[in-house]
């Protein structure tokens, strides 16, 4: 995980003006750059294997000899694969979140609780860059009653009315494409969005069916 923020920092490595700094230098700062990216990038991989894969895997290794020297049942060598799995569980999450992670998001972006009869027909995230910073968006089914009652709450919460441009105020680097395919033929009625001192949008659109809500977070 390390590995892969550098891995982008590397990729979008900052950039000199020719206008404005000597060639030479410039070519000097650019050389420089680029040897510590590759530096920070090595360094990044071998932390993340060693952590991410080298402890886990170690630790199944010791158990597994453990459970042979001890002679015990070659079924409890199953245990030896728990780190593997676990480590394997958040590593899955990490770039494919569960819904409870979405649910957090709502409640978050609502001042809510995720309903109970609610469920989550799309969802999409970003991964977590150096700074904790990601943005997530989740289109929601919920009843009619929670529907009508919702926009109080994020009067309340300091969302302001943004209907006027309910669709262009959708952020982030999601694919439009496919929340337009999921909405189908359902308009955004009304949407309600705010931003957050320190860097966080909360984005809120109601869909004309009367019980469908697209939720956003994105933070930079």
């Amino acid at each position: 995980m390390v590995g892969f923020n550098i891995l982008l920092r590397y990729i979008f490595k900052p950039s000199y003006s020719r206008n404005s700094l000597n060639t030479n230098v410039v070519r000097h700062a650019l050389r420089r750059n680029e040897t510590m990216d590759v530096f920070y990038l090595i360094l990044g991989l071998i932390i993340f294997f060693v952590l991410i894969i080298g402890i886990p895997t170690g630790l199944s290794i010791l158990i597994l000899r453990f459970i042979k020297r001890r002679n015990y049942d070659k079924r409890l060598r199953l245990i030896a694969l728990i780190p593997i799995l676990t480590i394997g569980y958040f590593i899955y999450t990490a770039f494919f979140p569960t819904d409870s992670f979405y649910k957090e998001d709502f409640k978050e972006v609502t001042g809510i609780d995720f309903p109970e009869s609610g469920e989550i027909v799309y969802k999409s995230a970003t991964y977590p860059d150096q700074f904790g910073d990601y943005g997530s968006t989740s289109i929601v089914k919920v009843n009619k009653e929670f529907y009508e009652n919702l926009e109080g709450q994020l009067k309340t919460k300091g969302l302001t009315d943004n209907s006027a441009k309910k669709e262009d105020d959708l952020r982030g680097p999601f694919d439009l494409v496919e929340i337009k395919k999921e909405i189908g033929k359902k308009g955004i009625e009304k949407a309600f969005s705010m931003t957050v001192d320190g860097g966080v949008f909360y984005y809120v659109g109601f869909l004309s069916d009367k019980e469908t809500l697209i939720v956003q977070r994105q933070s930079w």
